[in-house]
């Protein structure tokens, strides 16, 4: 192997890959970096077992040139080193001897065995199984993945249920105190399909696509999924178990529908949110009470600091309008940065049954929601 690089360029590589390097893994290859140079590309691949990232940069002859194709495992050392060197890098594999020099720089490092590393699985990528626009991939995930458990109780919680239905592609994430959901229209090749998804995978993916460009899709089977952005392939591990069924916790009628102001919204609760995460030794994020009866009034209960009291005119009502709703601050405040528009509605069916946040403004390809179960307070 022996190839002339350009440092910006393969510096952007490595940090793409690096995503998913861990420096505590029980199986030493993988804490190297695959390197493939052949005549046309060198590909970059890191893997942590559950995710794997592959990065490849076009041969061009000028930010890359390879004079000798190969392949071998660098230590991630080489990825630090490579961030201190000059413009232009010099690459040369003899036997597991790596040979680096930019400059006045020369390193030598020792190699492992390509062909231990694990092989990724074979897909036709030719043909995904769907298609999404980057920025409407990104939306889709900042919208729901935030809101998977942390908890390892239930797993399968952990991530996202990704769907395919008559022609629309729809993500839906719970951790049974809250549930977002999007549908974007999108054309597959597949009549209907459901996977779930790891929360962590879809945030890793976002952070290392170019997201002025599309994303490809290919679900192949019940173990993996792979997505393609440009140069770079993501693929992870799916979720064993079966998603729990989300359509019937998101009610159909209500008694009350609250339009107001998101930005003022947003400022309501986060002012109260300190003082409300000091009366509340249950729940470090706070609990708010919403009572709506001509206006908005936002309160904490009483406490050692104090209490707080906020009153907010709405832009509309219809329905019941002489309510109280009790809530978890970071809840909505979560919820309410995942929307886009300048108003947003509120939807209550009773003080302890679920409320819905919901964008106002039509939008031809997305449907979104965002359920909060309300708290108990006496």
């Amino acid at each position: 192997m022996n190839f002339e690089v350009n440092k910006d360029v393969i510096v952007e590589g490595f940090k793409k890959v690096s995503k998913v390097l861990s420096n505590n893994t029980s199986i030493p290859i993988l804490g190297g970096i695959l390197l493939e140079a052949s005549m046309e590309e060198l590909c970059l691949t890191a893997s942590n077992s559950s995710e794997t990232i592959r990065h490849c940069i076009p041969v061009d002859g000028a930010d890359l040139n390879v004079l000798g194709t190969g392949k071998t495992v660098i230590p991630k050392s080489v990825v630090d080193i490579v961030k201190k060197c000059n413009k232009e890098i010099h690459f040369t594999l003899e036997g597991y001897s790596l040979n680096l020099i930019s400059g006045k720089k020369d390193f030598n490092f020792n190699c492992l065995d390509p062909e231990e590393y694990p092989k990724l699985p074979m897909y036709k990528l030719d043909r995904p199984t769907f298609t999404l626009k980057g920025n409407e991939f990104h939306d889709m995930i900042r919208k729901t993945a935030y809101a998977a458990s942390t908890s390892e109780t239930r797993p399968i919680l952990q991530g996202v249920c990704f769907e395919l239905q008559d022609g629309n592609c729809r993500m839906v994430c719970t951790d049974s105190h809250r549930l977002a959901r999007v549908n974007q229209k999108s054309a597959s090749e597949k009549d209907a399909l459901k996977v779930v998804v790891p929360a962590k995978s879809f945030d890793n993916a976002t952070k290392v696509f170019d997201l002025s460009q599309d994303v490809d899709v290919f679900i192949e089977n019940q173990n993996h999924i792979l997505f393609r952005n440009h140069g770079t392939m993501f693929l992870s591990r799916l979720l064993d178990g079966s998603y729990p069924d989300t359509s019937r916790l998101i009610p159909e009628s209500h008694k009350s529908v609250m339009t107001i102001n998101k930005a003022e919204l947003f400022d309501s609760i986060d002012s109260l949110k300190e003082i409300a995460s000091a009366s509340d030794s249950n729940n470090s994020s706070g609990v708010v009470k919403l009572h709506v009866n001509g206006v908005a009034t936002f309160t904490t209960a009483s406490n050692q600091r104090g209490k707080g009291k906020i009153v907010l005119p709405y832009d509309h009502l219809d329905g019941d309008d002489d309510f109280t709703i009790s809530f978890s601050c970071k809840y909505a405040l979560d919820a309410l940065k995942t929307l886009d528009s300048d108003l947003v509605e509120m939807k209550f069916q009773g003080d302890m049954r679920p409320f819905l946040i919901c964008p106002v403004g039509e939008h031809e390809a997305l449907e979104e929601l965002q359920l909060i179960l309300p708290v108990r307070t006496y």
